[in-house]
């Protein structure tokens, strides 16, 4: 897994847990107004005279479903939309001539209508988030323990594979594959030839042609591939650098 799949994983389940808790704070608000439009009519049906009395407020706070708004909602004669509090939509009451428009308002907070929603759904794509970050940062950190980036290679040293920057695998020969192990693990990536042809020819009496032909194929992989460059040591050896140092170093030369 690569880091940036964790974190678009982790981006989606956090969108998704505030786009949950936001649909169930709407879905609180659409139960508040319903609740108090059906304790309205009730309310109405029942009302004998043509205004507002304690009584009227009464009944409708015992018809309302939600005990959270018996103390926030009150009725009062409609006046049309309140941008600061929930309303019901107006009702007409009417009793022989005379007629009477009233509304319902209620004072609820964004933290009331918050607590009333079910923010279930959204408290498990954030234990869902949370748990993911926690996998994802364990993972990462052993998958890459034991990594060197050189360049823009990688070594990991678990499988002994050595990757480019796409993460996918450079295919090196057996003899390649151990050059490259003898420099990643080498001071300062610097080896000497007699070291490199007793270690990979320890039964040839002279593999220096061996060793040149293998430099020679090695060195345009590593440079097209890794972003790195095998660089003749003074006619001692070979030094594994990155392209942008050797660059450095012949400017300062020159």
């Amino acid at each position: 897994m690569k880091p940036i799949s964790a974190v678009v994983v982790f981006l989606f389940l956090i969108c998704s847990a505030v786009w949950a808790s936001v649909d169930g704070y709407h879905c609180a608000e659409t139960a508040i107004v319903q609740d108090m439009n059906q304790a309205l009519s009730k309310t109405l049906a029942q009302k004998r005279e043509a205004w507002i009395t304690p009584d009227t407020i009464e009944n409708y706070r015992q018809h309302l479903q939600i005990a959270a708004l018996r103390r926030r909602s009150v009725v009062s004669y409609a006046l049309g939309e309140d941008a600061h509090s929930l309303c019901s939509r107006q009702m007409k009451w009417r009793s022989g001539s005379r007629s009477l428009r009233v509304q319902s308002y209620a004072d609820c907070s964004f933290a009331t209508v918050w607590g009333l929603s079910d923010q279930r759904l959204s408290f498990a794509f954030l234990m869902l988030s949370l748990g993911w970050m926690a996998v994802s940062i364990v993972y990462l950190r052993r998958h890459q323990a034991g990594r060197l980036v050189l360049g823009k290679m990688v070594y990991a040293a678990s499988d002994r594979s050595f990757r480019d920057c796409h993460g996918e695998r450079i295919a090196f020969t057996p003899m390649q594959q151990q050059l490259m192990e003898l420099f990643i693990n080498a001071s300062n990536r610097k080896l000497t030839k007699a070291f490199i042809c007793e270690t990979l020819w320890p039964k040839k009496p002279d593999a220096s042609e061996t060793l040149y032909t293998l430099i020679r194929r090695l060195k345009p992989i590593v440079s097209e591939r890794c972003g790195l460059k095998i660089v003749a040591d003074r006619g001692d050896g070979y030094r594994l650098t990155s392209d942008l140092a050797s660059k450095k170093e012949k400017d300062c030369l020159s």
